[in-house]
C-alpha cells in the first residue's frame, strides 16, 4: 500500500500539471490565439469531479485526524477545509460557463478568462498551503491506524485520468498531457 502522503503529493502534482495546461489556455486569450474550450472543459470537469469528490474527502478526513492529534492546527485545518468548498463552488461555476461555450453560447473571453485565472491562482495557493504545513505535520503525527481509519471512512475511487484505466472522456486530455510531458526534459 503506497504511503498516503506520497499519494496525496502525487495527486497534487497531477493537479498542478492540469493547472499548468489550463493556464496555458488562458494565456492564449492574451495572444489572441484560438483557445481550446473543450480541453479547458475536460480539465475543469476532472478537477471538479475526482479531486473535489475523492482527493479532498481524504484530505478532510486526514486533516480532522491531525487536528485531533494536534489541536494547534485546528484553525488552519478549518480554513483549508473551507477552501475545499470554495474550490468546489468556483470550479462548478467555471465548469458551467465552459459547458455553455462548448454548447454554442456566445460570451466574452473575459467571462471565461477572469474566473479561470482566479480559479488557477486560488487552486495553486491552496495546494501549496497544504503541502508546506499540513502534509508535513500529518507525516509526523498520523500513524498507520489513523490512515486506515481515513481510508475506511472515505473509500477510494480509481483516478479516471491518471489511473491505469483512462476513462473515454479523458483520453484526449491524457494524450495532451503525455505529449507535453514528452516534450520536456526532466
Amino acid at each position: 500500500m503506497p504511503d498516503p502522503i506520497q499519494q496525496l503529493r502525487a495527486e497534487h502534482a497531477n493537479m498542478a500539471q492540469l493547472l499548468d495546461l489550463l493556464e496555458s489556455q488562458i494565456g492564449l486569450f492574451h495572444e489572441g490565439a484560438q483557445t481550446d474550450y473543450e480541453l479547458m472543459l475536460d480539465i475543469v470537469y476532472y478537477l471538479t469531479n475526482f479531486p473535489d469528490q475523492f482527493h479532498h474527502r481524504i484530505e478532510d478526513a486526514a486533516f480532522a485526524k491531525l487536528a485531533e492529534r494536534d489541536p494547534s492546527v485546528r484553525a488552519e485545518v478549518n480554513r483549508l477545509l473551507g477552501e475545499h468548498h470554495v474550490l468546489a463552488a468556483s470550479g462548478k461555476q467555471l465548469l458551467e460557463r465552459l459547458e455553455a461555450v462548448v454548447n454554442g453560447t456566445v460570451t466574452t473571453r473575459e467571462a471565461i478568462e477572469v474566473p479561470a485565472a482566479t480559479y488557477v491562482s486560488f487552486y495553486r495557493h491552496h495546494l501549496n498551503r497544504e503541502e508546506v504545513d499540513l502534509f508535513f505535520r500529518a507525516e509526523r503525527l498520523l500513524g498507520p491506524e489513523d490512515w486506515k481509519a481515513v481510508r475506511s471512512a472515505v473509500g477510494r475511487e480509481t483516478d479516471p485520468l491518471f489511473g491505469g484505466q483512462v476513462e473515454q472522456r479523458f483520453k484526449a486530455l491524457r494524450q495532451q498531457i503525455e505529449t507535453i510531458g514528452a516534450g520536456t526534459t526532466r
